[in-house]
C-alpha cells in the first residue's frame, strides 16, 4: 500500500493498493539556461528529433527536453540520438583557424 500526506490539510492517508507506480520531478532544473536556448512553458529544453536545440552545436536528451514520455529508456535511446547528431555536426563543422 501507499501512505501519504496531505499537504493542504496534514491529514494521513492509506491506500491498499496491488502496486504503485512512483513518478517524481515534473519540473526540470533548466533555470540556469533561460536566455541562453530555447525553453517551453514547462522549462523544457525545446529539441528537434535529433536533439539539436536553438543554439546550433548544443544538443540536449533526456528528461529535461520536449520529448515525450518521460521515462529512462526513452532518455537513453535520445541520448544516443543526440551523441550522434553532436558527433555529425563536428565532423562537418570546419575548426576555427588560429591566428
Amino acid at each position: 500500500g501507499l501512505t501519504y500526506q496531505d499537504r493542504t490539510t496534514g491529514e494521513s492517508h492509506t491506500l491498499e493498493l496491488q502496486g504503485v507506480f512512483v513518478q517524481i520531478g515534473l519540473l526540470p532544473n533548466t533555470e540556469w539556461l533561460e536566455g541562453s536556448i530555447e525553453l517551453s512553458k514547462r522549462g523544457e529544453i525545446v529539441v528537434d528529433e535529433r536533439g539539436q536545440t536553438s543554439v546550433p552545436g548544443v544538443f540536449a536528451a533526456g528528461d529535461c527536453t520536449t520529448v515525450p514520455f518521460k521515462q529512462i529508456v526513452i532518455a537513453a535511446g535520445a541520448g544516443a540520438a543526440a551523441a550522434l547528431s553532436a558527433f555529425d555536426h563536428l565532423i562537418r563543422t570546419t575548426a576555427p583557424v588560429g591566428s
